[in-house]
């Protein structure tokens, strides 16, 4: 599993990439399990921790993985109330 880290990301350019991505259909939502659980597999993403790394900043936190074939794709972890974002990235 390669090892991965949590980061801001700012929230504003974060609402324009996932408009694109809802627009074109490659945004993944939890609720869409085959999905979701395809790419987390695939990319050996740790979802347990990164949630709860997220939980501990904002309140209300979203998951959601952004999968355009982008620089910007991801797990990302949005609170709409406390306007912020968190993006798991893998270090390399």
């Amino acid at each position: 599993m390669a090892r991965a880290k949590i980061v801001e990301y700012d929230y504003y350019k974060f609402l324009q990439i996932l408009r694109r991505a809802s627009d074109s259909g490659r945004r993944i939502d939890k609720s869409d399990a085959e999905r979701w659980d395809r790419y987390v597999r695939e990319r050996h993403v740790n979802e347990v921790a990164a949630t709860a790394i997220a939980r501990e900043k904002f309140e209300q936190v979203e998951p959601v993985i952004l999968d355009e074939g982008r620089d910007t794709d991801g797990l990302y972890f949005f609170s709409r109330n406390e306007e912020g974002c968190l993006k798991l990235t893998t270090l390399d």
